[in-house]
Protein backbone atom coordinates (compact mmCIF):
# COMPACT_ATOMS: atom_id res chain seq x y z
CA UNK A 1 0.00 0.00 0.00
CA UNK A 2 2.78 2.32 0.74
CA UNK A 3 4.46 1.57 -2.24
CA UNK A 4 1.26 2.03 -4.21
CA UNK A 5 1.20 5.80 -2.52
CA UNK A 6 4.65 6.19 -3.33
CA UNK A 7 4.34 5.01 -6.73
CA UNK A 8 1.25 7.97 -7.23
CA UNK A 9 3.22 10.21 -5.63
CA UNK A 10 6.21 9.55 -7.86
CA UNK A 11 4.09 9.90 -10.31
CA UNK A 12 2.32 13.26 -9.64
CA UNK A 13 5.85 14.74 -8.57
CA UNK A 14 7.66 13.44 -12.14
CA UNK A 15 4.33 14.89 -14.06
CA UNK A 16 4.39 18.10 -12.22
CA UNK A 17 8.56 18.40 -12.91
CA UNK A 18 7.55 17.88 -16.70
CA UNK A 19 5.15 20.35 -16.37
CA UNK A 20 6.88 23.13 -14.79
CA UNK A 21 10.28 22.21 -17.24
CA UNK A 22 7.15 22.34 -20.03
CA UNK A 23 6.17 25.83 -18.36
CA UNK A 24 9.89 27.01 -18.72
CA UNK A 25 10.42 26.06 -22.12
CA UNK A 26 6.75 27.46 -23.41
CA UNK A 27 8.20 30.71 -22.43
CA UNK A 28 7.67 33.33 -19.52
CA UNK A 29 3.95 34.03 -20.46
CA UNK A 30 2.65 30.13 -19.95
CA UNK A 31 5.26 30.20 -16.63
CA UNK A 32 3.36 32.77 -15.21
CA UNK A 33 -0.09 31.75 -16.23
CA UNK A 34 1.04 28.05 -14.56
CA UNK A 35 2.72 29.81 -11.40
CA UNK A 36 -0.66 30.20 -9.78
CA UNK A 37 -1.67 26.42 -9.95
CA UNK A 38 1.90 25.51 -9.07
CA UNK A 39 1.61 27.65 -6.30
CA UNK A 40 -1.51 25.32 -4.88
CA UNK A 41 0.12 22.22 -5.08
CA UNK A 42 0.95 20.72 -1.44
CA UNK A 43 3.73 21.16 0.24
CA UNK A 44 3.55 17.91 1.79
CA UNK A 45 3.79 14.34 -0.97
CA UNK A 46 1.00 13.16 1.10
CA UNK A 47 -2.28 15.41 0.39
CA UNK A 48 -3.93 12.84 -2.10
CA UNK A 49 -6.84 15.13 -2.88
CA UNK A 50 -4.39 18.19 -4.28
CA UNK A 51 -2.18 15.33 -5.98
CA UNK A 52 -5.91 14.10 -7.55
CA UNK A 53 -6.43 18.04 -9.07
CA UNK A 54 -3.05 18.11 -9.78
CA UNK A 55 -3.68 14.61 -12.31
CA UNK A 56 -7.16 16.22 -14.04
CA UNK A 57 -5.01 19.78 -14.63
CA UNK A 58 -2.20 17.95 -16.01
CA UNK A 59 -4.52 15.61 -18.22
CA UNK A 60 -6.20 18.79 -19.50
CA UNK A 61 -3.09 21.08 -20.20
CA UNK A 62 -2.35 20.35 -23.75
CA UNK A 63 -5.37 21.73 -25.17
CA UNK A 64 -5.33 24.98 -23.09
CA UNK A 65 -1.76 25.87 -24.01
CA UNK A 66 -2.06 24.92 -27.65
CA UNK A 67 -4.94 27.34 -27.18
CA UNK A 68 -2.76 30.20 -25.29
CA UNK A 69 -0.28 30.08 -28.37
CA UNK A 70 -2.95 30.53 -31.02
CA UNK A 71 -4.32 33.48 -28.86
CA UNK A 72 -0.71 34.91 -28.32
CA UNK A 73 0.21 34.57 -32.06
CA UNK A 74 -2.80 36.19 -32.77
CA UNK A 75 -2.22 38.99 -30.75
CA UNK A 76 1.18 39.48 -31.89
CA UNK A 77 0.31 39.03 -35.44
CA UNK A 78 -2.49 41.79 -35.26
CA UNK A 79 -0.16 44.19 -32.84
CA UNK A 80 2.49 43.96 -35.68
CA UNK A 81 -0.08 45.01 -38.84
CA UNK A 82 -1.75 47.58 -36.69
CA UNK A 83 2.06 49.06 -36.27
CA UNK A 84 2.79 48.48 -40.21
CA UNK A 85 -0.63 49.05 -42.02
CA UNK A 86 -1.77 52.76 -42.78
CA UNK A 87 -4.57 54.18 -43.27
CA UNK A 88 -5.68 57.97 -44.65
CA UNK A 89 -6.17 61.12 -42.68
CA UNK A 90 -9.34 62.69 -44.28
CA UNK A 91 -10.61 66.34 -43.40
CA UNK A 92 -14.27 66.37 -44.19
CA UNK A 93 -17.21 68.81 -44.88
CA UNK A 94 -20.47 69.41 -46.27
CA UNK A 95 -20.49 71.59 -50.13
CA UNK A 96 -22.60 71.25 -53.25
CA UNK A 97 -21.48 70.79 -56.69
CA UNK A 98 -20.91 74.37 -58.53
CA UNK A 99 -20.21 75.13 -62.12
CA UNK A 100 -16.52 74.88 -62.62
CA UNK A 101 -17.22 78.79 -64.47
CA UNK A 102 -19.29 81.14 -63.17
CA UNK A 103 -23.05 81.55 -63.44
CA UNK A 104 -23.59 83.09 -67.35
CA UNK A 105 -26.63 85.70 -67.26
CA UNK A 106 -27.60 86.84 -70.92
CA UNK A 107 -28.49 90.73 -71.10
CA UNK A 108 -30.46 92.70 -73.59
CA UNK A 109 -27.82 95.31 -74.37
CA UNK A 110 -30.54 97.88 -75.80
CA UNK A 111 -33.47 96.72 -74.47
CA UNK A 112 -36.96 96.37 -76.89
CA UNK A 113 -40.16 93.97 -76.88
CA UNK A 114 -40.05 89.87 -76.71
CA UNK A 115 -40.99 89.25 -80.59
CA UNK A 116 -40.37 85.05 -79.70
CA UNK A 117 -38.96 83.35 -77.12
CA UNK A 118 -36.96 79.79 -78.43
CA UNK A 119 -36.31 78.06 -74.75
CA UNK A 120 -37.66 77.70 -71.25
CA UNK A 121 -36.12 76.61 -68.00
CA UNK A 122 -34.52 73.47 -68.11
CA UNK A 123 -33.51 73.59 -71.72
CA UNK A 124 -30.26 72.18 -72.92
CA UNK A 125 -28.14 74.90 -75.05
CA UNK A 126 -25.59 74.89 -76.98
CA UNK A 127 -22.94 77.77 -77.50
CA UNK A 128 -24.98 79.98 -80.29
CA UNK A 129 -28.48 79.10 -79.79
CA UNK A 130 -30.81 81.51 -80.37
CA UNK A 131 -32.96 82.46 -77.17
CA UNK A 132 -35.18 84.92 -77.48
CA UNK A 133 -35.88 87.26 -80.38
CA UNK A 134 -36.54 91.06 -79.59
CA UNK A 135 -38.07 93.18 -81.97
CA UNK A 136 -35.68 94.91 -84.18
CA UNK A 137 -37.75 97.21 -86.25
CA UNK A 138 -36.65 100.76 -85.05
CA UNK A 139 -32.92 99.29 -84.81
CA UNK A 140 -33.40 97.73 -88.60
CA UNK A 141 -34.95 101.19 -89.79
CA UNK A 142 -32.02 102.98 -88.01
CA UNK A 143 -29.43 100.85 -89.78
CA UNK A 144 -31.04 101.23 -93.25
CA UNK A 145 -31.43 104.82 -93.54
CA UNK A 146 -27.28 104.97 -91.97
CA UNK A 147 -27.17 102.52 -95.26
CA UNK A 148 -28.44 104.76 -97.83
CA UNK A 149 -26.77 107.63 -96.67
CA UNK A 150 -23.28 105.91 -96.59
CA UNK A 151 -24.26 104.78 -99.94
CA UNK A 152 -24.61 108.25 -100.70
CA UNK A 153 -21.29 109.87 -99.44
CA UNK A 154 -19.81 106.77 -100.99
CA UNK A 155 -20.76 108.12 -104.73
CA UNK A 156 -20.04 111.52 -103.68
CA UNK A 157 -16.34 109.96 -103.02
CA UNK A 158 -15.88 108.60 -106.28
CA UNK A 159 -17.57 111.48 -108.00
CA UNK A 160 -15.03 113.84 -106.55
CA UNK A 161 -12.23 111.29 -106.93
CA UNK A 162 -13.08 111.07 -110.71
CA UNK A 163 -13.26 114.70 -110.96
CA UNK A 164 -9.51 115.19 -109.46
CA UNK A 165 -8.05 112.42 -111.42
CA UNK A 166 -9.93 113.23 -114.43
CA UNK A 167 -11.60 110.25 -114.78
CA UNK A 168 -14.76 109.90 -117.03
CA UNK A 169 -16.96 108.53 -114.03
CA UNK A 170 -19.42 105.81 -114.48
CA UNK A 171 -20.71 104.14 -111.48
CA UNK A 172 -22.25 100.68 -111.13
CA UNK A 173 -26.50 99.89 -111.14
CA UNK A 174 -27.88 100.29 -108.04
CA UNK A 175 -30.39 97.40 -106.30
CA UNK A 176 -32.76 99.76 -104.92
CA UNK A 177 -34.93 102.80 -105.71
CA UNK A 178 -33.34 104.72 -102.87
CA UNK A 179 -29.94 103.94 -103.85
CA UNK A 180 -30.87 104.67 -107.79
CA UNK A 181 -31.98 107.91 -106.97
CA UNK A 182 -28.37 108.23 -105.38
CA UNK A 183 -26.54 107.47 -108.50
CA UNK A 184 -28.63 109.72 -110.43
CA UNK A 185 -28.72 112.92 -108.24
CA UNK A 186 -24.07 112.17 -108.12
CA UNK A 187 -24.24 111.47 -111.96
CA UNK A 188 -25.95 115.11 -112.10
CA UNK A 189 -23.74 116.37 -110.27
CA UNK A 190 -20.75 115.30 -111.75
CA UNK A 191 -21.55 116.48 -115.36
CA UNK A 192 -22.54 119.90 -113.87
CA UNK A 193 -19.40 120.09 -111.88
CA UNK A 194 -17.17 118.85 -115.41
CA UNK A 195 -19.13 121.66 -117.32
CA UNK A 196 -19.01 124.40 -115.05
CA UNK A 197 -15.09 123.59 -114.66
CA UNK A 198 -14.86 123.36 -118.77
CA UNK A 199 -16.66 126.63 -119.29
CA UNK A 200 -14.11 128.04 -116.77
CA UNK A 201 -11.25 127.07 -118.15
CA UNK A 202 -12.97 128.03 -121.30
CA UNK A 203 -13.08 131.30 -120.68
CA UNK A 204 -9.74 131.70 -119.49
CA UNK A 205 -8.53 130.18 -122.26
CA UNK A 206 -10.22 132.39 -124.93
CA UNK A 207 -8.94 135.48 -122.54
CA UNK A 208 -5.47 134.11 -123.02
CA UNK A 209 -6.04 133.31 -126.74
CA UNK A 210 -6.80 137.29 -127.20
CA UNK A 211 -3.82 138.41 -125.36
CA UNK A 212 -1.72 136.81 -127.17
CA UNK A 213 -3.09 137.90 -130.24
CA UNK A 214 -2.70 141.40 -128.70
CA UNK A 215 0.95 140.60 -127.79
CA UNK A 216 1.89 139.42 -131.85
CA UNK A 217 -0.18 142.81 -132.91
CA UNK A 218 2.46 144.79 -130.44
CA UNK A 219 5.20 142.45 -131.37
CA UNK A 220 4.61 143.23 -135.23
CA UNK A 221 3.80 146.60 -134.33
CA UNK A 222 7.74 146.76 -132.24
CA UNK A 223 9.52 145.42 -135.02
CA UNK A 224 7.71 148.02 -137.94
CA UNK A 225 8.85 150.60 -135.51
CA UNK A 226 12.12 149.31 -135.43
CA UNK A 227 12.67 149.44 -138.94
CA UNK A 228 11.40 152.67 -139.50
CA UNK A 229 13.97 154.08 -137.13
CA UNK A 230 16.77 151.85 -138.42
CA UNK A 231 15.52 153.59 -142.43
CA UNK A 232 15.36 157.20 -140.93
CA UNK A 233 18.73 156.79 -138.94
CA UNK A 234 19.97 155.55 -142.32
CA UNK A 235 18.34 158.04 -144.28
CA UNK A 236 20.07 161.04 -141.82
CA UNK A 237 23.40 159.43 -141.98
CA UNK A 238 23.70 159.71 -145.63
CA UNK A 239 22.22 162.87 -146.31
CA UNK A 240 24.48 164.95 -143.61
CA UNK A 241 27.60 164.46 -145.59
CA UNK A 242 25.77 166.23 -148.30
CA UNK A 243 24.40 169.69 -146.46
CA UNK A 244 28.03 170.88 -146.48
CA UNK A 245 28.27 170.67 -150.82
CA UNK A 246 25.13 172.53 -150.47
CA UNK A 247 23.17 169.40 -152.34
CA UNK A 248 20.46 169.49 -149.51
CA UNK A 249 19.34 172.21 -147.87
CA UNK A 250 19.16 172.58 -143.82
CA UNK A 251 15.50 172.47 -143.83
CA UNK A 252 15.31 168.80 -145.52
CA UNK A 253 18.01 167.81 -142.28
CA UNK A 254 15.59 169.30 -140.07
CA UNK A 255 13.14 167.31 -141.47
CA UNK A 256 14.82 163.48 -141.75
CA UNK A 257 15.97 163.95 -138.06
CA UNK A 258 12.19 164.65 -136.90
CA UNK A 259 11.30 161.81 -139.44
CA UNK A 260 14.27 159.83 -136.91
CA UNK A 261 12.73 161.01 -133.88
CA UNK A 262 8.90 160.30 -134.91
CA UNK A 263 9.93 156.86 -135.24
CA UNK A 264 12.10 156.59 -132.15
CA UNK A 265 8.64 157.52 -130.44
CA UNK A 266 6.71 154.95 -132.19
CA UNK A 267 9.36 152.09 -131.59
CA UNK A 268 9.57 152.71 -127.60
CA UNK A 269 5.23 152.75 -127.51
CA UNK A 270 5.17 149.80 -129.61
CA UNK A 271 8.19 148.14 -127.00
CA UNK A 272 5.99 149.57 -124.17
CA UNK A 273 2.94 147.59 -125.91
CA UNK A 274 4.21 144.88 -126.52
CA UNK A 275 5.44 144.73 -122.86
CA UNK A 276 1.49 145.31 -121.69
CA UNK A 277 0.71 142.69 -124.23
CA UNK A 278 2.97 140.24 -122.43
CA UNK A 279 1.61 140.82 -119.25
CA UNK A 280 -1.53 140.23 -120.12
CA UNK A 281 -0.86 137.14 -121.78
CA UNK A 282 1.44 135.63 -118.22
CA UNK A 283 -1.86 137.01 -116.60
CA UNK A 284 -4.47 134.95 -118.67
CA UNK A 285 -2.06 131.73 -118.24
CA UNK A 286 -2.60 132.20 -114.40
CA UNK A 287 -6.16 132.83 -114.46
CA UNK A 288 -6.38 129.27 -116.13
CA UNK A 289 -3.89 128.04 -113.35
CA UNK A 290 -6.27 130.08 -111.21
CA UNK A 291 -9.53 127.97 -112.69
CA UNK A 292 -7.86 124.67 -112.04
CA UNK A 293 -6.47 125.40 -108.67
CA UNK A 294 -10.05 126.34 -107.39
CA UNK A 295 -11.76 123.73 -108.82
CA UNK A 296 -9.39 121.46 -107.62
CA UNK A 297 -9.04 123.07 -104.05
CA UNK A 298 -12.78 123.13 -103.99
CA UNK A 299 -13.27 119.29 -104.87
CA UNK A 300 -10.34 118.34 -102.39
CA UNK A 301 -12.41 120.47 -100.00
CA UNK A 302 -15.91 118.40 -100.61
CA UNK A 303 -14.01 114.65 -100.59
CA UNK A 304 -12.17 115.42 -97.13
CA UNK A 305 -15.42 116.40 -95.86
CA UNK A 306 -17.32 113.40 -97.76
CA UNK A 307 -14.49 111.31 -96.27
CA UNK A 308 -14.61 112.30 -92.73
CA UNK A 309 -18.45 111.99 -92.58
CA UNK A 310 -18.25 108.82 -94.25
CA UNK A 311 -15.86 107.37 -91.56
CA UNK A 312 -18.02 108.30 -89.37
CA UNK A 313 -20.87 106.84 -90.52
CA UNK A 314 -19.75 103.75 -90.99
CA UNK A 315 -18.42 103.44 -87.10
CA UNK A 316 -22.12 104.48 -86.51
CA UNK A 317 -23.53 101.62 -89.02
CA UNK A 318 -21.39 99.35 -87.35
CA UNK A 319 -23.16 100.12 -83.69
CA UNK A 320 -26.34 100.15 -85.51
CA UNK A 321 -25.38 96.61 -87.24
CA UNK A 322 -24.72 95.36 -83.23
CA UNK A 323 -27.70 96.77 -82.05
CA UNK A 324 -29.37 94.41 -85.05
CA UNK A 325 -27.48 91.86 -84.20
CA UNK A 326 -27.99 92.19 -80.39
CA UNK A 327 -31.74 92.02 -80.77
CA UNK A 328 -31.19 88.13 -81.40
CA UNK A 329 -30.08 86.54 -77.94
CA UNK A 330 -27.64 83.70 -78.09
CA UNK A 331 -26.12 81.38 -75.40
CA UNK A 332 -22.55 82.66 -74.61
CA UNK A 333 -21.65 79.01 -73.37
CA UNK A 334 -23.18 74.84 -73.84
CA UNK A 335 -25.15 74.64 -70.64
CA UNK A 336 -28.91 73.95 -69.04
CA UNK A 337 -31.15 77.35 -68.74
CA UNK A 338 -31.53 78.23 -65.08
CA UNK A 339 -33.90 80.81 -65.18
CA UNK A 340 -36.37 82.91 -67.82
CA UNK A 341 -37.12 86.01 -66.32
CA UNK A 342 -38.72 87.34 -69.63
CA UNK A 343 -41.13 84.83 -70.60
CA UNK A 344 -43.89 86.42 -72.15
CA UNK A 345 -44.19 87.27 -75.81
CA UNK A 346 -44.56 91.31 -76.24
CA UNK A 347 -43.12 91.79 -73.15
CA UNK A 348 -40.59 94.86 -72.65
CA UNK A 349 -37.39 94.42 -71.77
CA UNK A 350 -35.51 97.66 -70.20
CA UNK A 351 -31.70 98.51 -71.07
CA UNK A 352 -29.33 95.92 -69.51
CA UNK A 353 -31.66 93.86 -67.98
CA UNK A 354 -30.65 89.85 -67.32
CA UNK A 355 -33.35 88.08 -69.45
CA UNK A 356 -31.87 84.68 -69.01
CA UNK A 357 -29.60 82.57 -66.80
CA UNK A 358 -27.59 79.79 -68.31
CA UNK A 359 -25.46 77.17 -66.10
CA UNK A 360 -22.40 76.55 -67.86
CA UNK A 361 -21.53 72.69 -69.19
CA UNK A 362 -18.14 72.46 -68.18
CA UNK A 363 -16.08 69.55 -68.46
CA UNK A 364 -15.10 69.48 -65.23
CA UNK A 365 -16.75 69.92 -61.95
CA UNK A 366 -16.24 72.30 -58.51
CA UNK A 367 -17.59 71.48 -55.54
CA UNK A 368 -17.88 74.06 -52.80
CA UNK A 369 -17.60 73.06 -49.58
CA UNK A 370 -17.27 74.19 -45.65
CA UNK A 371 -14.66 72.64 -43.49
CA UNK A 372 -14.54 73.22 -39.83
CA UNK A 373 -11.46 75.65 -38.56
CA UNK A 374 -10.00 72.41 -36.46
CA UNK A 375 -9.48 70.48 -39.51
CA UNK A 376 -7.65 73.88 -41.86
CA UNK A 377 -4.04 73.45 -40.30
CA UNK A 378 -3.12 70.60 -42.53
CA UNK A 379 -5.09 71.70 -45.69
CA UNK A 380 -3.24 73.22 -48.80
CA UNK A 381 -4.04 73.74 -52.56
CA UNK A 382 -2.68 70.43 -54.64
CA UNK A 383 -3.92 67.69 -52.23
CA UNK A 384 -6.37 64.85 -52.87
CA UNK A 385 -9.86 64.66 -52.50
CA UNK A 386 -12.31 62.48 -52.94
CA UNK A 387 -16.19 63.35 -53.75
CA UNK A 388 -19.13 61.86 -52.41
CA UNK A 389 -22.65 62.43 -53.69
CA UNK A 390 -25.66 62.17 -51.52
CA UNK A 391 -27.75 61.50 -54.75
CA UNK A 392 -25.58 58.38 -55.74
CA UNK A 393 -24.94 56.11 -52.83
CA UNK A 394 -20.74 55.84 -52.04
CA UNK A 395 -20.71 51.85 -51.27
CA UNK A 396 -22.81 51.40 -54.93
CA UNK A 397 -21.49 53.86 -57.17
CA UNK A 398 -18.09 55.17 -55.19
CA UNK A 399 -16.88 58.68 -55.64
CA UNK A 400 -15.26 60.98 -57.91
CA UNK A 401 -11.64 61.55 -56.99
CA UNK A 402 -10.53 65.89 -57.10
CA UNK A 403 -7.96 68.04 -56.31
CA UNK A 404 -8.03 71.16 -53.84
CA UNK A 405 -8.08 74.25 -55.90
CA UNK A 406 -9.01 77.05 -53.60
CA UNK A 407 -8.91 77.29 -49.89
CA UNK A 408 -10.69 81.16 -48.42
CA UNK A 409 -7.86 83.41 -46.48
CA UNK A 410 -10.08 83.34 -43.77
CA UNK A 411 -13.48 81.97 -42.17
CA UNK A 412 -16.84 82.88 -42.92
CA UNK A 413 -19.81 83.16 -40.71
CA UNK A 414 -23.27 82.25 -41.56
CA UNK A 415 -26.24 83.29 -40.21
CA UNK A 416 -26.72 81.06 -37.64
CA UNK A 417 -23.06 81.79 -36.02
CA UNK A 418 -21.37 78.89 -37.52
CA UNK A 419 -17.72 79.32 -38.82
CA UNK A 420 -16.19 77.42 -41.67
CA UNK A 421 -13.45 77.81 -44.22
CA UNK A 422 -14.53 77.93 -47.86
CA UNK A 423 -12.80 75.18 -49.88
CA UNK A 424 -12.98 74.42 -53.80
CA UNK A 425 -12.06 71.56 -55.04
CA UNK A 426 -11.81 70.25 -58.76
CA UNK A 427 -12.05 67.76 -60.82
CA UNK A 428 -11.49 66.75 -64.17
CA UNK A 429 -14.91 64.23 -64.10
CA UNK A 430 -18.13 65.33 -65.33
CA UNK A 431 -20.07 62.53 -64.07
CA UNK A 432 -19.40 59.28 -62.12
CA UNK A 433 -20.58 57.11 -65.53
CA UNK A 434 -21.75 57.91 -68.60
CA UNK A 435 -25.40 57.18 -66.89
CA UNK A 436 -24.94 59.02 -63.76
CA UNK A 437 -24.58 62.39 -64.65
CA UNK A 438 -24.00 65.11 -62.24
CA UNK A 439 -25.74 68.18 -61.93
CA UNK A 440 -25.10 71.80 -60.57
CA UNK A 441 -26.30 71.79 -57.23
CA UNK A 442 -26.35 68.59 -56.09
CA UNK A 443 -24.91 68.11 -52.23
CA UNK A 444 -22.02 65.85 -51.78
CA UNK A 445 -19.19 65.14 -48.94
CA UNK A 446 -15.84 66.82 -49.67
CA UNK A 447 -12.94 64.11 -47.96
CA UNK A 448 -9.77 65.81 -48.29
CA UNK A 449 -6.83 63.56 -47.81
CA UNK A 450 -4.35 65.18 -45.51
CA UNK A 451 -1.75 62.24 -44.95
CA UNK A 452 -1.52 58.59 -43.44
CA UNK A 453 -1.04 56.98 -40.26
CA UNK A 454 -0.64 53.49 -38.84
CA UNK A 455 -3.54 51.77 -37.64
CA UNK A 456 -2.10 51.09 -33.80
CA UNK A 457 -1.07 55.57 -34.28
CA UNK A 458 -5.18 55.51 -34.55
CA UNK A 459 -6.03 53.17 -31.80
CA UNK A 460 -3.30 55.07 -29.16
CA UNK A 461 -4.93 58.49 -30.17
CA UNK A 462 -7.61 58.29 -27.22
CA UNK A 463 -4.94 56.83 -24.79
CA UNK A 464 -2.77 59.91 -25.68
CA UNK A 465 -4.80 62.06 -25.77
CA UNK A 466 -5.70 61.14 -22.24
CA UNK A 467 -2.60 61.06 -20.94
CA UNK A 468 -1.93 64.47 -21.90
CA UNK A 469 -4.89 65.74 -20.23
CA UNK A 470 -5.08 63.49 -17.25
CA UNK A 471 -4.29 64.71 -14.23
CA UNK A 472 -4.39 68.36 -15.01
CA UNK A 473 -8.00 69.25 -13.22
CA UNK A 474 -8.68 71.65 -10.39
Amino acid sequence: MSGGAEQIEQKGFSGLERLTSSGERSGRVAGVLMSPLLSRLPQERGDWAQEAEFSIIESREPGARGLLYIILVVFISLLVWASLATIEEVARGEGKVIPASQLQVVQSTDGGVVRELYVREGDRVSAGDLLVKIDPTRFVASFQETEVRIFALQAKVDRLTALLTDVDWQPGEASTPARQAVIRREKAFFTESLNEYEQRLTVAREQLSQQQRGLQEAQAKTRAASRAVQLSRQELNVTRPLLASGAVSEVELLRLERDLAAALGELRRAEAETERQRAAVEEAEAKIGEVRHAARNRWRTELSDASAELGGLKEGAVALADRVKAAELRAPVSGTVQRVLYNTTGGVIAQGDAVIEIVPADDRLLIEAKIAPRDIAFLRPGLPAMIKLHAYDFSIYGGIPAQVQHISADTITDRNENTYYLVRAITDEKALSDHLEVMPGMTAQLDIITGERSVLAYLLKPVLRAKANALGER
